[in-house]
């Protein structure tokens, strides 16, 4: 056996190297294909909102994954299967999900100001208690979000009985969902009015309206691929997948038979030189 039929057989070494490159390269086009088929319904979230998102999709029987914001390392990405993206929003706005941020105390006073007016001391105290009210408020099961507008008592200098100017008045909205909600409409006077000095509980305006009314959870209409059931939106991929290994499949087979007759010719060629 000379040196030139030993160096042969590498070539159809090189052919099952570059069929293994040609199955990885299908499998990466697969898996691009599988991702592509979720999109993004909410971004630039914290990591606690992140998670409530995630857990009242997953209570509401939407899939969806969290992963981290490629444009803010600390942010958060929710994605849903594109099927079920309508649907998802819908569902987050019943909830009243992700909830806005409540800018209490101490996200008020955080950054101060060189030389603030009393005005502007005024409308800064006055943003910051009307946000802790509003964060109280949302804690109550039931209520998806609260508004509440402050109107601080305005002392009367030249008064004898030191009645105020402008009496303390306060107008709370909320919003919430069509089940009972634990709290009356005197427990939030009540409460709005312990949180601001000079104002009675008769001065708080309550007004309460309905939230969106979740999209019913039906049950999820499935496709047939073969003998298998699958999600609509997965059909596709789940067919691309399957041909893409058939073909594979077929490739290999005829190289692996290609081979096989030129390792066989080879085979001939050498006992007869020898």
């Amino acid at each position: 056996m000379n040196l030139r039929s030993c160096l042969r057989p590498n070539r159809h070494v090189d052919q099952f190297l570059v069929m293994s490159r040609a199955m990885r390269a299908l499998w990466i086009v697969v898996v691009a294909f599988a991702i592509g088929c979720s999109t993004p319904i909410q971004h630039g979230l914290d990591e606690t909102a992140a998670n409530e998102v995630l857990t009242a999709l997953e209570r509401g029987g939407v899939e969806a994954n969290k992963t981290r914001d490629e444009s803010n390392g600390e942010a958060f990405v929710i994605s849903v299967p594109k099927v079920h993206a309508v649907r998802a929003l819908q569902l987050l706005q019943s909830l009243g999900l992700p909830r806005g941020r409540r800018a209490g105390f101490g996200e008020v006073y955080k950054q101060t100001s060189l030389v603030p007016t009393p005005t502007e001391e005024r409308a800064r105290y006055l943003e910051a208690l009307a946000g802790e009210i509003e964060r109280t408020l949302e804690t109550v099961d039931g209520v998806v979000t609260a508004r509440v507008h402050l109107v601080l008592a305005e002392p009367d200098p030249l008064a004898v009985d030191s009645k105020p100017r402008v009496a303390a008045q306060a107008a709370v909205l909320l919003k919430v969902r069509p089940e009972p909600v634990a709290l009356r409409e005197a427990d939030v006077q009540k409460l709005v009015a312990g949180s601001v000095a000079g104002l009675l509980p008769e001065s708080v305006a309550v007004v309460v309206t309905p939230a969106a009314e979740a999209p019913s959870q039906r049950a999820p209409t499935l496709a047939s691929v073969g003998p298998l059931q699958v999600d609509p939106g997965s059909r596709k991929l789940l067919l691309v997948a399957l041909l893409g290994g058939l073909a594979v499949i077929a490739t290999l087979a005829v190289l692996l038979l290609i081979t096989a007759r030129r390792l066989a010719a080879v085979d001939r060629r050498d006992r007869e030189n020898s």
